[in-house]
Formats: structure tokens, C-alpha cells, sequence
């Protein structure tokens, strides 16, 4: 039965953020095509810190490095972007989504994201995206979202409360 659905919803299938969500809501996320991002090649940038950011993104095939410029303390203040060098702070892949908190307030990207792999295939879903959804399925982004924010607030209050220690 598998083989008989279409490539991109077999790839969404193994992703754990759409299991609450229906075959058919399933199908018509992905009808979207404007949602669907296809990147080819290793080293593409998604989008860079400071963009605006509107959207968040769902990784459905390949990998990404979660980058954030850094640079040396300066003196008096004076750092140019050529004495910044780019630390990778995280590997993501298939399931991973990022971005929400930029989609949710509409705050500029604090970090960039770049292909790791030769292909990556993304849902990159905007606020117009979501409004042209039923209820049920935004309710399910909703609800995704929060467990998502839920979960890194946990994982953070764990880190940090364990530094305290």
C-alpha cells in the first residue's frame, strides 16, 4: 500500500510531527506546493542570521547545520565580519523542524541554516500557509508548536539547572 502513495507523502509519513494529523490533511499539506522546498546541493543557505523571519521549516529528507557567526572580543567595540568566523551549533534532520519561534514573532533569525547534505527536501510554512488551512489542521500546527516550545524550554531549564548544581 505504501508504494501507492506519492514520494513526498511517504516522507512525510515518517515524520513524527504529522502523526496526529490525517492521510487526507496529510495530502492536502503537501498539495501545497508552495510549502515544498527542494535543495540540491550541499552548502545552500536556507536563510541567514538577521533575516527576517517568517516561516519555520520541517526537514523531510537530508540533513542541515544550524550555523551563528562569532567573533573575537574587540577592542573599544570594533569587530568586523571578517574577523567573524561561523560555529556550527546543531546537525538537524529528517524530523527536525526549526524556525517556530520566528513564524510565531515574527523576530529576525538568530542563527542561519545551511544544506549539509547533497539533497534536502523542506516544508517551509509561513503564516499565510497556516491561515489557508482548516481548523482542524492549524489546530494541529498549534498544537505541534507548543509541544514543540514546551520540550526546548524543558530541555533548557534541564541544562541550565543542572549547571547551576
Amino acid at each position: 500500500m505504501e508504494s501507492n502513495k506519492s514520494p513526498l507523502l511517504q516522507l512525510i509519513d515518517k515524520v513524527s510531527f504529522f502523526d496526529e494529523f490525517s492521510e487526507s490533511e496529510k495530502c492536502e499539506i503537501i498539495n501545497n506546493n508552495s510549502m515544498v522546498r527542494k535543495y540540491e546541493k550541499k552548502n545552500l543557505t536556507i536563510f541567514s542570521e538577521g533575516d527576517e523571519g517568517r516561516s519555520l521549516v520541517i526537514i523531510l529528507a537530508g540533513q542541515v547545520d544550524i550555523t551563528k557567526l562569532s567573533s573575537p572580543k574587540a577592542k573599544k567595540g570594533q569587530v568586523s565580519l571578517r574577523d567573524s568566523k561561523t560555529v556550527t551549533l546543531a546537525k538537524l534532520g529528517v524530523g527536525s523542524v526549526f524556525g517556530e519561534v520566528s513564524l510565531l514573532s515574527n523576530q529576525r533569525r538568530t542563527s542561519s541554516v545551511v544544506t549539509s547534505t547533497p539533497l534536502v527536501i523542506a516544508l517551509q510554512i509561513d503564516k499565510e500557509n497556516l491561515q489557508a488551512f482548516n481548523s482542524s489542521i492549524q489546530n494541529k500546527f498549534q498544537s505541534q508548536f507548543i509541544s514543540i516550545l514546551i520540550k526546548r524550554l524543558e530541555e533548557m531549564n534541564e541544562k541550565f539547572g543542572r549547571s547551576q548544581i
